[in-house]
C-alpha cells in the first residue's frame, strides 16, 4: 500500500476521511506536529508595541512574595 499526506482545510474533510477509514478503505495514521511546524502556521509575527503591552502588562502582576 501507499502512504501519502493529506493536509486538511476544514474539518468536514477530517469527518469524510473518518467514514472511509470506518468503510475500511483506507487507514488514518497520525503524526504528532514539530514545533517548527507549528511556527509555520503563524500568520505574523507580533508587533514591537504589542511585546512591550505584554511586558508592561507582566511587570503589573509581579509582586514579592
Amino acid at each position: 500500500m501507499q502512504t501519502i499526506l493529506i493536509e486538511l482545510k476544514n474539518q468536514k474533510a477530517y469527518r469524510l476521511l473518518k467514514e472511509l477509514e470506518d468503510l475500511q478503505l483506507i487507514r488514518l495514521i497520525k503524526t504528532p506536529s514539530k514545533l517548527s511546524d507549528l511556527r509555520k502556521r503563524i500568520k505574523s509575527p507580533m508587533a514591537e508595541t504589542e511585546i512591550d503591552k505584554l511586558d508592561e502588562l507582566r511587570s503589573e502582576w509581579q509582586r514579592d512574595i
